[in-house]
């Protein structure tokens, strides 16, 4: 009986655990597809890695400007084939043909060896150099991600107030006057 106790709370206490994680769709047998995460939806390699930008980079340059030790910590995101496999985005996906390395809407992208799981966003902004990227392939700095937030969420239209209806007055006819009896007012 204890054993089934220790078994349930073990359960619920993995229920909760995995409730409190970002939801994350990985390019399952693809090179890339797109995950939830805190800063919205992102790019995210196969594994389920956050997909990053380096602003360095210049786009459709074909090249990637982070060599070296740079690669240590921001591995390049690269495919076995020239046509990436990807799922749910929209931008225009290609590869650096001398390195494998994807590159999406001309920018190379990485990943962050500062990560310990799916869904972790904790290489956004490093450097002020280092920004996730949307499914649209749009680099997304603390201003994009605010005007992302803002468009998803429309403001609600100010609305006039209705206008009540006019009551109708009923219009009393004067009566009609009585015919005199040919003595006036003044006298006649």
């Amino acid at each position: 009986m204890k054993k089934t106790l220790i078994g349930k709370l073990s359960l619920g206490f993995a229920l909760i655990v995995l409730a409190g994680t970002a939801s994350v769709a990985t390019a399952v047998g693809g090179d890339l597809g797109v995950g939830t995460t805190s800063l919205g939806n992102i790019i995210v390699d196969g594994k389920g890695m956050a997909a990053y930008y380096y602003q360095p980079d210049v786009p459709n340059s074909g090249v990637s400007t982070c060599t070296g030790g740079c690669l240590v910590h921001w591995p390049a995101i690269t495919s076995a084939s020239a046509t990436p496999i990807v799922s749910g985005i929209t931008a225009t996906v290609t590869v650096i043909a001398s390195s494998s390395q994807i590159v999406v809407n001309g920018r190379p992208i990485y990943t962050f060896a500062g990560v310990s799981k799916p869904g972790d966003v904790n290489g956004q902004g490093i450097g002020g150099i280092w920004y996730v990227v949307s499914p649209a392939g749009v680099e997304l700095t603390p201003s994009e991600i605010a005007k992302e937030k803002s468009a998803a969420t429309p403001k609600p239209k100010a609305t006039k107030p209705a206008k009540k209806p006019k009551a109708k007055t009923k219009h009393k006819v004067a009566p009609k006057p009585k015919k005199s009896s040919g003595v006036s007012y003044y006298g006649k």
